[in-house]
């Protein structure tokens, strides 16, 4: 990821976004793991 923050102003605290978008990315993967876990339940116990 070096050559993704060279156009970022100065302003841009880019750890900070980085590790939200990390957090955020991560959170959708368990989410959907949760999601698809729930549907799988549903099907075995209410089928």
């Amino acid at each position: 990821m070096a050559g993704f923050q060279e156009g970022w102003g100065e302003e841009m605290d880019s750890r900070e976004h980085l590790t939200t978008y990390d957090s955020f990315i991560s959170g959708t993967k368990w989410g959907g793991g949760l999601i698809v876990l729930a549907l799988i339940l549903m099907a075995f116990f209410l089928l």
